[in-house]
């Protein structure tokens, strides 16, 4: 098993997004993943599940799952943008898990840990184009 130090950072919430390095969307993506098998295992049972991405960035995403995949776990990720275009292929592991007390919902944020750089270029470069579609339509509404 994959065991990943988790640095507990103090920084004020409204920093945050100025770390990061990309910049992340929140619009309802399908996406379809499975657990890769640890060395020595068949692939688990269950084959590819489709869900929902909650945000999307050139570095992970997060989104909701009826399973509870522990932190650590390596995921194929296939990601679609529309029907047109070819599904993004890639790897991620698990970084954090959020349960939600009145539901069996789990939260799941994976980072990406296999992805070619022209494929990490297209996801930035829709994000990119989602927030300032979005920007241009505020203003528009505002105007």
């Amino acid at each position: 098993m994959i065991r990943l130090k988790i640095k507990q950072d103090r920084t004020p919430i409204t920093k945050v997004s100025e770390r990061r390095k990309y910049q992340r969307v929140e619009k309802p993506i399908i996406i379809r993943f499975r657990i890769r098998p640890q060395k020595g295992q068949a692939l688990p049972p269950s084959d590819w599940d489709m869900v929902g991405v909650n945000n999307l960035s050139a570095r992970g995403l997060f989104f909701n799952s009826s399973y509870n995949i522990e932190i650590g776990t390596v995921l194929d990720l296939r990601i679609g943008f529309s029907t047109s275009t070819v599904p993004v292929k890639c790897k991620g592991i698990v970084t954090r898990v959020k349960e939600s007390p009145q539901t069996s919902i789990f939260g799941i944020a994976a980072a990406f840990t296999e992805i070619e750089e022209r494929e990490k270029e297209m996801i930035d470069r829709f994000v990119n184009a989602t927030l300032n579609t979005k920007l241009t339509t505020m203003q528009f509404q505002s105007a």
